[in-house]
């Protein structure tokens, strides 16, 4: 048995190879791009390797392939290159699947393949089922690579980290072909190697590209037949009349007070009334209502290359947890906003308004307490107006809710206005 020195320097070396034959499958010609690099291996060790200078993105197990989906709708002209392990067919299966049966352009590196190509346990001990049968003797076992094929991805195959000239060939094939490609990596000889199958069906977001092409362009003529009125004034749409640096904002509560839809609002007024680059990312717990709900939003006049809101400009916190998890990351010329009846121990420089009170004497529900919120927000941050946000509401809410919630929102915009000038 190999000691853990020896098994470690095996990996050490088997990264190495790994990331010379990137290199040299990577390599331009005349007009191809580098390709990115995303990752959820977690012992990557540092070093600089020869070639090109690849970017990489670290992610979270099993969720590289939905981070490159978005990525290839957002850059359709950079290859993606995903390194994964058997996660890509554990935590990941359905986002393989998906990518894999619509012909997402990614290429698809599943290293020690031989883990999920070749299962020696028996249905029953992989199961802990306690009773079985015919099944047993039908079931086939887990083969990724052959899920990929008969998926009809572009391109399946295997290659060995021992034959270094044919595993550099079949990494620059397959991102060289439009599509799913997927190559299981292996150091055991006893399977096949080289392509497996391939086909040439369109991927799927350069189908769409394609399809929408003459849409896009009926409604550009529409748009300017009509000669429509800007929803804002016009110098606040224009990204390049104003150069608004990042700003990033954090709301904090649980599930039932609109969390999620205050950043989504946020989001798309400071992006499709306000000119700017957006991004908006949410987190939430299991539970429907009382589980803690998050969401970060991030504007700014330039690309968002990290949506995370880990020092935010604006805080608001609507239960005490939350002020506890997230005070102390507001930036020191920030605000942070409390919900003056949730939060016991308000902090002294903080803005403490009574949002959920607000939101329950306008709309008649807590829910409301994240558009109270975003008028709190519009009242200290200035890279989206307040009636960019009534704007969004109004398009994003039931028509029958839209006055309710319009003026919670002014109502948070004017306490805390009244708040911060000390009246």
């Amino acid at each position: 048995m190999r000691t853990a020195t020896q098994r470690k320097t095996a990996h050490t070396d088997t990264w190495h190879t790994l990331m010379k034959v990137i290199s040299d499958a990577a390599a331009p010609g005349d007009h191809a791009k580098l390709p990115l690099i995303l990752t959820s291996l977690p012992e990557l060790p540092e070093q600089d390797f020869p070639g090109p200078p690849i970017s990489f993105i670290h992610g979270p197990p099993g969720r590289n392939i939905a981070l490159a989906i978005g990525l290839g709708a957002a850059l359709p002209d950079t290859p993606l290159l995903l390194i994964m392990n058997a996660d890509a067919v554990t935590l990941g299966m359905n986002h393989l699947i998906h990518a894999a049966r619509r012909n997402m352009g990614m290429t698809l590196l599943i290293l020690r393949s031989e883990v999920t190509d070749a299962v020696e346990k028996s249905v029953v001990k992989r199961t802990n089922w306690h009773s079985y049968g015919f099944q047993e003797s039908i079931e086939k076992k887990a083969t990724p690579l052959e899920l990929a094929t008969s998926l009809e991805a572009s391109s399946v195959s295997r290659g060995s980290i021992d034959d270094v000239p044919q595993l550099t060939q079949l990494i620059s094939a397959a991102m060289a072909k439009p599509g799913f490609s997927m190559i299981g990596i292996t150091s055991e000889n006893r399977l096949p190697r080289g392509i497996l199958s391939h086909t040439d069906l369109p991927e799927y977001f350069e189908s769409y590209r394609r399809w929408s092409a003459s849409l896009r362009q009926s409604m550009r003529v529409s748009d300017q037949s009509a000669n429509p009125q800007p929803i804002v004034d016009k110098q606040n749409l224009s990204p390049s009349s104003r150069n608004v640096p990042r700003h990033e904002i954090k709301i904090a509560g649980i599930g039932g007070q609109g969390v999620k839809l205050a950043g989504s609002i946020l989001s798309d007024a400071a992006g499709n009334l306000a000119g700017l680059w957006t991004t908006q990312r949410g987190s939430y717990g299991s539970a429907t209502r009382g589980g803690p709900s998050v969401v970060d939003v991030v504007a700014g006049s330039r690309r968002i290359g990290y949506p995370g809101a880990d020092n935010p400009d604006v805080l608001v916190v609507l239960n005490e947890n939350s002020l506890q998890q997230f005070a102390d990351s507001v930036k020191p010329s920030g605000y942070l906003i409390v919900d003056s009846d949730q939060v016991t121990s308000v902090p002294a420089k903080s803005l403490a308004i009574p949002i959920i009170k607000i939101a329950v004497e306008f709309v008649g529900k807590p829910i409301a307490a994240g558009i109270v919120s975003l008028g709190c927000i519009a009242a200290v941050a200035d890279f989206v107006s307040l009636e960019a946000i009534k704007e969004m509401v109004a398009l994003k809410l039931p028509r029958k809710m839209v006055a309710k919630n319009i003026d919670a929102l002014v109502a948070g915009y004017t306490v805390t206005r009244t708040t911060l000038m000390g009246e």
